[in-house]
């Protein structure tokens, strides 16, 4: 299953892509909230890690388009200066976790992202990603912090160039359209 890094930089790459003229100063925190949206489905594990649920709680309701929606929409009401648009760029932030799951997992039980209307779980089954899961009563602490740790920098080799591409992509458009909008103020003005 993707880690924190995997699914925050995927998040973060979301928000940018949503951003009409994209600004490191002005957007800054929007990526966060992307970032932060998008590892926010995996509070399932408080379920299985310390319930003691194991495994069939991970990937359930959290996962869903439902359940983005509802953290799409809460987050807006709660920013002071969201619009109505900002639901969906939100929704979609925390649901490319659910549909990184369904694409990484080949062998693990998938993403239930139909939830409440069907209990299935998706999975495309085209490969398996790094499987980590860690169970304190076999494994040592220092030994899931290593593991993870090693797959956390797998994922930003991964991940971070798909961030870093439309960051590039977002900051270029917006050169541009500044570039454009003086030289049509320039030709108005008959200069």
């Amino acid at each position: 299953m993707p880690l924190p890094v995997a699914h925050g930089l995927i998040g973060a790459s979301v928000v940018v892509l949503s951003r009409g003229g994209f600004s490191w100063r002005r957007d800054w925190r929007v990526m966060l909230l992307g970032a932060a949206l998008a590892i926010i489905p995996d509070c399932d594990l408080f379920f299985s890690w310390i319930l003691g649920y194991g495994l069939k709680w991970h990937g359930g309701f959290t996962h869903s388009i439902i359940f983005s929606m509802i953290v799409g929409s809460v987050v807006v009401a709660l920013m002071r200066e969201g619009e109505n648009r900002d639901i969906l760029v939100y929704t979609m932030a925390t649901l490319s976790h659910g549909l990184l799951d369904v694409i990484t997992k080949k062998e693990f039980s998938g993403s239930q992202l139909f939830w409440p209307f069907s209990p299935y779980r998706y999975r495309l089954g085209l490969f398996s990603y790094f499987e980590f899961y860690p169970n304190p009563a076999s494994e040592t602490v220092l030994s899931i912090l290593e593991k993870g740790l090693l797959i956390s920098c797998y994922e930003v080799l991964i991940f971070a160039p798909i961030f870093v591409s439309a960051v590039w992509w977002r900051s270029r458009r917006s050169r541009r359209k500044e570039r454009i909008g003086i030289k049509r103020i320039g030709f108005g003005k008959g200069d």
